[in-house]
């Protein structure tokens, strides 16, 4: 079985497989010297800001450490910017919600680069997409609307009118409907 286990088919030779072995043993030191030195390995943690991957970033970031491997960047994906234009009473929850966890992971990686990426409408596939992306990791996310500004609020009160228009038009084919049944 052993033989197998090392590519040596059924000639077990005792000499060979020690031979191996000290090989493995000087590939497998050079990979750890590599993963240890930051110049040439740096883990970079990928999570989202919710409690499980809160969690499970620190476990990691832990067990990294452990082995003396660096990971002082952190993305934090999916996040929905309070600086938009939100209506929506369970997206201002997610937002609140959100930024309890971004405040935690600050607090826990005050000596981390932390980089904030916004949840899209789309998912990035591609070779492409995935190039039109990547100068997130570059420059941080800025929203386009300035929060109490005259601009903001007109169209916030454009954005609203169009909803209440619908609602309206909606209103009257509900009406509408039930009189001619």
């Amino acid at each position: 079985m052993a033989s197998r286990l090392f590519g040596l088919g059924d000639e077990l030779n005792e000499d060979a497989m020690l031979g191996r072995l000290e090989g493995m043993k000087d590939v497998i030191e050079q990979v750890n010297r590599q993963f240890k030195d930051p110049d040439l390995t740096t883990f970079v943690c990928v999570c989202i800001p919710e409690f499980l991957s809160l969690y499970e970033t620190e476990r990691l970031v832990q067990e990294l450490a452990k082995f003396e491997i660096d990971s002082h960047n952190i993305i934090i994906n999916q996040v929905i910017f309070d600086e938009e234009v939100v209506e929506s009473k369970l997206l201002k929850a997610r937002i609140k919600m959100q930024q309890k966890y971004i405040d935690q992971f600050h607090m826990l990686y005050d000596d981390f680069n932390i980089t904030k990426l916004p949840l899209l409408s789309e998912e990035v596939c591609g070779v492409q997409a995935l190039q039109n992306f990547s100068h997130r990791f570059l420059t941080p996310y800025k929203s386009a609307r300035k929060r109490g500004t005259i601009e903001e609020l007109e169209e916030r009160i454009t954005i609203l009118k169009s909803a209440l228009q619908e609602a309206e038009a909606e209103l009257d084919r509900i009406r509408k409907g039930k009189q001619s049944a």
